[in-house]
């Protein structure tokens, strides 16, 4: 058996289906020219929780990864999180605008203990992802487990990589501030809103 060459585990026809699936599901809402690349970990472990699946058909994400959705996607104004804009809406706005979220690594990753090690290893491979086939205009990581690949991405991004002081955003406060009802304190999710705002 092969092994997957962006997780590093065994690429079963189950494996390699659901990546392709989620690469089909991802491309379809790509810009052509983006703006800002948004790098997260890994894709959740449920499908029906991957940020380019638009629900329907009775699916229903688990509450954080909504949480997440309309928060990434508010940023573009549509405040999904109202229920007045369909996820699919949302999401060809969140490409109209040149957005495009991404992972370190394509799979999801079920020992979290081993994040670190996997994303370490991904490091490479993401910077030939993000110079070749993204090119993007600026870039933002969306986890504290990417700390470590700042300053590979750095060094090639210098002032257009944007980061939460020196470090990367931390993604799971975006899962929580679109459950909170007034988002009154400034985190993480809120300071990545101001700082996409100000880009040129």
């Amino acid at each position: 058996m092969i092994l997957c060459d962006s997780c590093g585990r065994p690429a079963d026809p189950q494996h390699i289906r659901e990546r392709i699936e989620r690469l089909e599901l991802a491309t379809r809402f790509r810009p052509v020219h983006i703006r800002v690349l948004l790098i997260d970990a890994a894709p959740p472990l449920r499908p029906d929780d991957y940020f380019y699946r638009a629900t329907k058909d009775g699916y229903v994400r688990f509450e954080a990864a909504r949480a997440y959705f309309d928060r990434l996607v508010n940023y573009t104004g549509s405040q999904r999180a109202s229920g007045t804009v369909t996820e699919e809406a949302a999401l060809s706005e969140f490409q109209r605008q040149g957005l495009f979220l991404t992972y370190a690594v394509e799979c999801p990753v079920e020992n979290l203990s081993g994040l670190s090690s996997v994303l370490k290893e991904a490091v490479p491979n993401l910077l030939k992802r993000v110079e070749l086939s993204y090119k993007p205009k600026f870039i933002a990581l969306l986890s504290r487990d990417l700390g470590e690949s700042v300053p590979a991405l750095q060094s090639a991004w210098g002032d257009r990589l944007i980061l939460d002081g020196a470090s990367p955003f931390a993604s799971a406060e975006f899962e929580a501030s679109a459950v909170s009802a007034a988002g009154e304190s400034s985190n993480s999710a809120d300071r990545l809103a101001e700082g996409i705002s100000r880009l040129p």
